[in-house]
């Protein structure tokens, strides 16, 4: 078997430039048997922006080049889909749904006419 010195070496959660921004709690209940660890109260950023109404990831939306509402182009082509949709099923009625505040493509709302099958 392959043997490995590790004297010297600490092993720790956090590297060395860290330990001193982290600080740990534990609290430890007999009862319960719950251990809760509390990390420093730093804000960790993110790397993504979501939008506060339909909680989309607005950042790979706008990297995928989706669908807006304020863009006439990509108007045009959900209004086509739904048509397309629209004639490929008689009884389906659909809808695009757009978020009101990034403006974002949400979903597509159909609607089922069952009158046509109450026959």
């Amino acid at each position: 078997m392959c043997e490995k010195n590790f004297d010297g070496k600490e092993m720790s959660l956090f590297p060395k430039d860290e330990l001193d921004d982290v600080v740990e709690d534990m609290l430890i209940n007999d009862d319960s048997d719950e251990v809760v660890v509390r990390t420093s109260k730093r804000k960790k950023r993110s790397k993504y922006k979501h939008c506060d109404t339909c909680e989309q990831n607005i950042t790979l939306l706008k990297k995928n080049d989706s669908l807006t509402h304020k863009n006439t182009y990509h108007r045009e082509m959900a209004k086509d889909y739904c048509k397309s949709h629209e004639t490929s099923y008689s009884d389906h009625k659909c809808k695009p749904h757009w978020c009101g505040d990034c403006g974002f493509l949400i979903k597509y709302i159909v609607e089922i006419d069952n009158s046509k099958w109450d026959k």
